[in-house]
């Protein structure tokens, strides 16, 4: 794949990497992608009339907006404001503020909640197309900068998107007496435990507790430690895999089945529910580790040497489970095989994650940025593309996330990272008058050629990034409860914008003080290079360290910072190929279509598969897997043999990746095809219906003591496969004759219809390494998002008619599998 220049050009040709040409001082034009058919340049021209912090900003873009929109916005300017000498570049942050102005609301409303009926909430809502609170997009979006600009409303937020169980959920010993429960949204298969990822609350209750000072953040403190207690615990037991150390569920913000998994899972949700994502386990890194801090507030030590214990045994995992090293990424996730292999899958949301949150190792975290590729007008959101899907996650930027990597990009040092993000970030806010949920990966528009499936203006987490970008990235804003940091981010060709002595980050707020944030401009210099901070004034005053509030006075208070000589980066991203716009499958930039396994079986030669012909003619490789581990590779027929296939008692699954002859960029795996061992059985239970109460499943002999995997074939469709909040969640149990007891969680989430025919699939399994005996084998109940006080209002099943954890259950499976 090509590397950019060692360092950016001078700003002015910076308009291919979406900063745009200065033609004039108050208009930019923007190029075109190279291969987009019929492509054109778009100018965008800002007027500005007042003086700074009351002055109103008149933008027009000539690029083609949305659903048609107005191609003109007006915007009066109030709260914090900058002046840069840019009039377009101090017009976007007033845009950032007014999105949030619009976004900031007394009622919010759902079509499936309170019967359509505004609710009560001075909370943020989601977008201009999204009324409601959803928790990572809110948490996200306060982690962001959003906190800092509201806290009271941050918090109103977050505290709406916590519950606890309603009456008659069973509450499971595990959990803290008085703690409460984060919200997993609807989701893929009914919720939680399949989508996992609502430990991102914790990066949005961190923000508004770094903003809260003395009696309101101790109070906001309690009640984020109970809910964080809650959930942590619910986690461990329900997603926690001891065997890896990760915790298992979908990607956090990939939650659109087939646009970021093998086109197969979306069949088998279960599948999908036993992978283990990047993300989702940083997320659940940030809430173990904010636990203990707050543990430790409240003089809880041993809690506190809990969490911290659990957070350092992650970081370890994850470095581990998820590091590539061919590619000089962490995957997005693993698969669900007994041993988890890689899939060939980068995201950036999860890779920025882990270098802000620390357990990435230096030379990985620069690496990181070294080497994911980046479009003409900013990275895509996933490498590669999944092949014949629309526009939304995949092919897809989100504005968001590439915030998050200019912010990981800035704390490592990374200058090329940073310049082409914020190139990425001021482009899309100019061009479509707002801050988009997303926008297509190559022509960075709104809307091209499939996509974005669905896009929604001022979405909230879009506005957080750009606020965000300006505040925390390039000011260098830090607040927390104990003081301010500050720590700017000063590129040459980010000095090259602006003009004048110093550019002022104007009207901030810390603990009822004014503060304004002036960074002395140093000398202009060739591109590629970093100023270093020299010295922070406080009103004239030297500072290190933090700024706390005593040190703040009455009026305005002003924060200069000086700058040393600058430091050259040498930093380089990877380029993506220049390739046709309306591509679907491009070779340099997609998987291979995923391939299927047509017949396997076992021979007297061994194990045989068939692999099905591949889709297209477009040069494949396969690789062999058994039950995550790879077998063989470079494969160029459509047959192998397992020459040495596991002992005939054991149960093994194979399943095969293509690899893309000319790129070397590999596909989802295919669907497993799985032979059962000798030692399997099948329990027949006739079809039985799952509630709230004990199902005695029946009784089961081990003739020999080994690893099984357990679990259901069951049916489950009280709601749609890609929502809702009905994913039954329960405990299996095996109970021996020595009256020595085993559980574990499994999953049974919604199942889609084939027509008027309801069929079975496996339920998540149960993983225990048992002597041999006899055991009385039942499902007890656990609970799932239904069971939270905050669903009593929704309209679907498990909502406003009472909670619904069931399944119909028709066998259960045991199978004999490798152990370690």
């Amino acid at each position: 794949m090509p590397r950019s220049p060692r360092a950016m050009l001078t700003f002015a040709a910076l308009s291919l990497l979406g900063i745009g040409t200065a033609q004039a001082a108050d208009s930019r034009t923007y190029a075109p992608y190279a291969a987009e058919p019929g492509g054109t340049a778009a100018t965008v021209s800002v007027s500005a009339t007042g003086k700074p912090g009351a002055r109103t900003f008149h933008l027009t873009s000539t690029a083609p907006q949305r659903e048609n929109a107005p191609s003109t916005r007006i915007i009066a300017e109030q709260g914090p404001f900058i002046r840069t000498g840019d009039n377009l570049f101090d017009a976007l942050f007033a845009q950032a503020v007014d999105d949030a102005r619009l976004a900031s609301v007394s009622s919010i409303k759902d079509e499936w909640y309170n019967n359509r009926q505004p609710i009560p909430c001075p909370c943020f809502e989601t977008g201009e197309k999204w009324n409601y609170v959803w928790t990572r997009d809110l948490s996200y979006a306060l982690d962001l900068g959003l906190a800092g600009l509201d806290p009271r409303r941050a918090v109103n937020s977050l505290l709406f998107k916590t519950g606890s169980l309603r009456p008659g959920v069973p509450v499971p010993p595990e959990l803290p007496p008085g703690s409460t429960q984060i919200v997993q949204d609807t989701g893929s298969g009914g919720s939680w435990p399949v989508s996992s990822d609502r430990t991102s609350w914790a990066l949005g209750a961190e923000a508004a507790l770094a903003n809260l000072q003395g009696a309101e953040r101790m109070e906001f403190a309690a009640k984020a430690f109970d809910a964080l207690r809650g959930t942590l615990e619910a986690d461990r037991v329900a997603i926690f895999d001891a065997r890896s150390g990760l915790y298992k569920g979908e990607h956090s913000f990939l939650d659109w089945r087939e646009q970021s998994y093998a086109p197969w899972v979306r069949q088998n949700l279960s599948a999908l529910a036993e992978t283990k994502a990047l993300s989702t386990n940083v997320t659940q890194y940030r809430a173990l580790r904010l636990a203990a801090r707050l543990a430790r507030d409240f003089g809880r030590t041993a809690v506190a040497a809990r969490y911290d214990g659990w957070a350092d045994a992650l970081a370890v995992a994850i470095d581990a489970g998820f590091w590539d090293a061919g590619a000089g990424l962490y995957a997005t996730y693993t698969s669900a095989d007994l041993t988890p292999s890689l899939i060939g899958k980068f995201d950036l949301l999860g890779n920025a994650l882990a270098v802000l949150s620390g357990v990435v190792p230096a030379d990985r975290a620069t690496s990181i940025f070294d080497r994911y590729p980046f479009a003409p007008f900013g990275p895509s959101v996933v490498w590669p593309q999944a092949p014949g899907e629309y526009v939304y996650h995949n092919r897809a930027q989100w504005p968001f996330v590439t915030a998050y990597a200019v912010r990981a990009a800035a704390q490592v040092g990374h200058v090329a990272a940073v310049d082409r993000g914020l190139a990425a970030l001021e482009r899309a806010a100019a061009l479509h008058l707002s801050n988009m949920e997303n926008l297509e990966w190559l022509t960075g528009k709104a809307q091209f050629d499939d996509g974005p499936e669905i896009n929604s203006r001022r979405q909230l987490w879009s506005v957080g990034a750009y606020y965000g970008m300006v505040v925390e990235t390039i000011f260098g804003w830090h607040a927390g409860a104990d003081g301010v940091r500050i720590s700017p981010t000063l590129t040459s060709a980010l000095r090259d914008r602006f003009t004048g002595a110093d550019s002022v980050l104007s009207n901030l707020d810390y603990a009822g003080r004014k503060v304004e944030i002036a960074l002395i401009l140093p000398p202009k210099h060739g591109p590629g290079a970093r100023y270093p901070v020299a010295s922070v004034h406080l009103n004239g005053t030297p500072i290190t360290g933090l700024i706390t509030a005593k040190q703040l006075r009455d009026g305005i208070n002003r924060i200069e910072v000086r700058f040393g000589s600058p430091q050259e980066s040498g930093s380089t991203v990877t380029d993506i190929p220049l390739i046709d716009a309306v591509s679907h499958a491009e070779p340099r930039a997609f998987m291979p279509w995923t391939p299927s396994i047509a017949a396997a079986g076992r021979r007297a030669t061994g194990v045989r598969l068939d692999i099905a012909p591949p889709r297209d003619r477009t040069p494949v490789q396969y690789r062999v897997l058994r039950d995550g581990v790879t077998l063989a590779q470079d494969l160029a027929g459509q047959s192998w043999t397992d020459p040495a296939p596991p002992a005939t008692a054991l149960t093994a699954c194979y399943s095969v990746v293509a690899v893309h002859v000319s790129t070397r960029i590999a596909s989802q795996p295919s669907a497993p095809a799985c032979l059962r061992g000798d030692a399997a059985q099948t329990l027949s239970v006739g079809r039985k219906a799952v509630l709230g109460q004990t199902l005695q499943l029946g009784a089961v002999t081990l003739p020999a003591a080994g690893r099984y995997a357990l679990g259901t074939l069951y049916d489950n469709h009280i709601f749609a496969l890609n929502t809702g909040i009905t994913n039954a969640v329960k405990r299996l149990v095996l109970l021996g004759a020595d009256g020595t007891r085993h559980s574990a969680i499994i999953q049974m989430p919604h199942i889609e219809p084939e027509g008027d025919k309801h069929p079975v699939r496996p339920s998540t399994r149960a993983i225990f390494d048992l002597p041999a005996g006899r055991y009385q084998v039942a499902l007890e109940d656990f609970f799932n998002m239904s069971g939270l006080s905050t669903n009593i209002t929704y309209s679907a099943p498990g909502g406003s008619a009472g909670p619904v954890n069931e399944a119909m259950i028709e066998a259960l499976t045991i199978d004999k599998v490798a152990g370690p």
